[in-house]
């Protein structure tokens, strides 16, 4: 289960939703594995059918979270048109990091909008299992 606090869930949504169409991206922070804080990213790529964290950005985001002694628990990013679930690219970039990486992937979907929604997974070797996605 991961758990996030209501304040980082609604962080994060309004994230996505200020970027649409295109799609946002960034990292959920925290102590003691309860996600505290939403970190927006810019999506280099800015388009609405993909995304990529800029090298240095994400350089800069890791070093911040070491000085405040903060947890990098999850990656969000946005679907705008599909449903919150990882894409094959998704899917293929996870399984490619995850000797570096091995937190929570966190999809929202814009597709119905004024209606996001939220959806925690876990990707390993190609394998995608849905995890609880606590929101408070």
């Amino acid at each position: 289960m991961l758990k996030v606090t209501a304040q980082a869930l609604r962080e994060m949504i309004d994230h996505c939703e200020r970027d649409y169409p295109d799609e946002a991206c960034g990292t959920l922070a925290g102590k003691g594995g309860v996600v505290t804080q939403a970190i927006p990213m810019a999506n280099a790529h800015a388009s609405p059918s993909s995304y990529e964290m800029d090298p240095k950005e994400q350089l800069q985001v890791q070093r911040r979270l070491r000085e405040e002694k903060l947890e990098h628990l999850a990656i969000y990013h946005s679907h705008v048109a599909t449903e919150a679930y990882p894409s094959r690219r998704d899917i293929d970039r996870a399984t490619a990091v995850q000797d570096f990486f091995d937190g929570y992937y966190v999809l929202v979907t814009l597709k119905e909008r004024g209606r996001p929604a939220a959806r925690a997974f876990r990707i390993r070797d190609g394998h995608v299992t849905e995890e609880e996605l606590n929101g408070g």
